[in-house]
């Protein structure tokens, strides 16, 4: 009983520094807001993968994102996507680099790719409306010159 009361003391008082901070003077505490159920910044936990390695070996992989499937994605929805792919992404590299030092086979090593693809086809779709946006750019200037240019022409 005395070490599940400890147990618990301490994980009440990790809770309690996540909540609370010393100010200098060590005699007054106050409240630090932080967003701990919305997880508003990352802890380690998010460098390793939340399923079992058992699981994943029996799994199927699903596929990468084309770029036709991402041309109809919003700006948002593309910044999103990068984002979690970049998080599953270290991720992956963390898995990578624990399988290599513990001398065992890393589960389902083609996900690298498949993130690797997918952001790629990110970049792709970003690269393409940014080409277009610069062309779109051109032609309404050359129209804005050709009406001052018939402008002073009369």
């Amino acid at each position: 009983i005395v070490i599940v009361a400890l147990h618990l003391l301490r994980m009440i008082m990790q809770l309690m520094s996540k909540l609370f901070v010393f100010h200098s003077n060590k005699s007054l505490l106050t409240l630090q807001y932080r967003c701990i159920i919305s997880k508003q910044f990352s802890t380690l936990d998010d460098f390793r993968d939340s399923v079992s390695r058992e699981k994943r070996m029996q799994e199927p992989v699903g596929r990468a994102w084309s770029v036709r499937e991402l041309r109809r994605k919003s700006f948002d929805d593309l910044h999103k996507l990068w984002h979690v792919l970049y998080k599953e992404r270290n991720m992956l590299f963390t898995e990578h680099h624990l399988s290599r030092r513990n001398s065992i086979i890393m589960p389902q090593p083609e996900r690298i790719q498949k993130v690797k693809k997918s952001m790629g086809a990110i970049r792709h779709v970003l690269g393409e409306r940014k080409r277009k946006n610069l062309v779109e750019g051109e032609e309404s200037r050359a129209m804005v010159e050709e009406e001052d240019e018939s402008a002073t022409t009369e």
